[in-house]
C-alpha cells in the first residue's frame, strides 16, 4: 500500500484499471510517462494537500501534470 500526498503542483491521477502491453516511445504521448496502459481507468484530477491511498498491485498513472508536481510516497507493508 502506498500513501501519497501532493505536495505541489496538480495532475490527472488515473486508476484502476486493467495492465496493457508497453507503450514504445513513438506512441506514448507527450503528456504521457509511458510504460503499460491502465485501459480507461476512473479519473481524479488532484493537488496540493490531496492525499490517495493505493492498494499493493493497482496499476496507476499520473497525466496532464502541471508543474512543479511534487509528491511524497510512504509505502507500507501488505
Amino acid at each position: 500500500t502506498a500513501v501519497v500526498v501532493i505536495m505541489s503542483g496538480a495532475a490527472t491521477f488515473v486508476t484502476p484499471g486493467t495492465p496493457g502491453a508497453a507503450k514504445s516511445a513513438s506512441a506514448a504521448k507527450s503528456d504521457d510517462l509511458g510504460g503499460q496502459s491502465i485501459g480507461s481507468g476512473e479519473t481524479h484530477r488532484i493537488g496540493k494537500g490531496d492525499v490517495i491511498i493505493i492498494p499493493p498491485g493497482v496499476p496507476h498513472v499520473y497525466k496532464n501534470v502541471e508543474e512543479p508536481f511534487h509528491y511524497l510516497v510512504v509505502q507500507t507493508p501488505f
